[in-house]
């Protein structure tokens, strides 16, 4: 994961690095809950990071750890920790966007 951010590209902190110790971390953004959540590449590969939206597309619940796996308490629809996916309603996911490390910060990208 590269340190530097294109010049056209804006970009928002999230936080420090060092502040997340386990994942899927709970974080708040303008108000909407989010997990960062962690992925693992090849052996040699460093880890990689997403932001994926705390919010369940069936009905707006507010999806929680458990296990791997994100379960939303309304409904019980469930997602993968690490890619978002649904993992009983096919085709579903939660929002999910790309995160990377910026001069020790997690940031996502910005349009202006």
């Amino acid at each position: 994961m590269s340190d530097q951010l294109p010049e056209s590209v804006g970009y928002r902190i999230i936080g420090h690095v060092d502040d997340f110790t386990s994942f899927p971390a709970s974080v708040t953004i303008d108000r909407d809950p989010y997990f960062i959540i962690q992925t693992t590449g090849q052996e040699d590969a460093p880890s990689e990071y997403k932001l994926v939206s705390a919010i369940c597309p069936h009905a707006g619940g507010v999806v929680r750890p458990w296990e791997n796996e994100l379960i939303c308490p309304l409904h019980y629809w469930s997602f993968d920790s690490t890619t978002g996916q649904s993992t009983n309603v096919p085709g579903e996911q939660l929002d999910c966007r790309p995160i990377q490390i910026h001069e020790g910060q997690f940031t996502i990208a910005v349009s202006s």
